[in-house]
């Protein structure tokens, strides 16, 4: 095949703990968040040298997409070069897993270009190892594979990790307020913020599974950020504001922004709020997706 798409959600996690392994299949991190109606749509194809765009620009450097390139190839024996186009709406760099987004619809796209010699978690599991490989992400791969609200019992790649999908209404909606990003792999690599993290996120999963609903998910995620000293004080300003006015507002993981969750009516008086408190914040909303990473016709 000559050509090929895939589509992954994005993904925002609320708390986490870090889980260190010397097989990247089995390091990563165990947690919860949520996959996104939005994501990253790769479009696969054929070309005279490798070639990795988004959203129409090309990317010099790309070391995510270039070691899902390498790792499928000393997989499968896939030959290319390769066009890759990765198409987003999401921010960047802010806590959205667009990075983790671009891996796993990237390696669904080789998979399907080459005739399908892998089973789809096998694919889904070169990306997890992108990830690890660049310092792009932990666990963000699991859960855009699986899609849904769901909390990661195991750490590990898709096939080796474990995801319990919890339940949600279809009218659940996320709500954002982003300022920008946030440098995943310098906040991954600080030994002082992976303490702080795994610390603080380790006894929240239970907690959660205990009692499974969406206000006590944005209660335990609040308490993550600010416990674990990951809120800078204009977010945490922001956060007691809208407190005051009933409203759970997390801190993306890793972004400067805050996201909360409500159900679909109340979106727009939400977002309307974020607006106010927040004038030169990316203001915007979106559904949850159930389904995960998947191809495209």
């Amino acid at each position: 095949m000559d050509a090929a798409r895939a589509f992954s959600p994005g993904h925002v996690t609320g708390f986490f703990s870090i889980h260190w392994h010397e097989n990247p299949l089995h390091h990563g991190s165990t947690g919860a968040g949520f996959s996104l109606s939005e994501g990253t749509v790769t479009t696969l194809d054929r070309s005279n040298e490798d070639l990795i765009l988004m959203n129409g620009a090309v990317l010099d450097g790309a070391p995510v997409s270039r070691s899902v390139l390498r790792l499928f190839r000393d997989t499968v024996g896939l030959s290319g070069p390769w066009v890759v186009l990765h198409e987003t709406d999401l921010p960047v760099g802010c806590g959205f897993g667009t990075s983790g987004a671009g891996a796993l619809s990237l390696a669904l796209a080789l998979n399907k270009a080459a005739g399908s010699p892998l089973g789809r978690l096998e694919a889904a599991s070169l990306a997890h190892r992108a990830e690890i490989e660049v310092g792009t992400g932990l666990g963000t791969v699991l859960g855009e594979t699986f899609g849904g609200f769901e909390v990661r019992t195991e750490a590990g790649a898709p096939g080796t990790g474990r995801v319990v999908n919890l339940p949600f209404l279809d009218d659940l909606r996320a709500a954002f307020l982003v300022f920008g990003p946030l440098a995943t792999p310098a906040m991954l690599g600080d030994q002082a913020v992976s303490r702080a993290v795994s610390r603080e996120g380790e006894s929240l999963r239970q907690c959660l599974l205990d009692d499974p609903g969406v206000g006590q998910f944005l209660d335990l995620s609040l308490s993550f950020g600010q416990k674990a000293g990951l809120v800078n004080p204009r977010l945490r300003r922001l956060q007691d504001q809208l407190a005051a006015m009933n409203i759970t507002a997390p801190m993306l993981m890793f972004g400067d922004g805050l996201f909360t969750l409500v159900e679909s009516p109340t979106l727009e008086s939400v977002l309307d709020m974020f607006r106010q408190l927040a004038p030169s914040a990316r203001v915007f909303g979106s559904g949850l997706d159930r389904q995960g990473g998947r191809t495209l016709d």
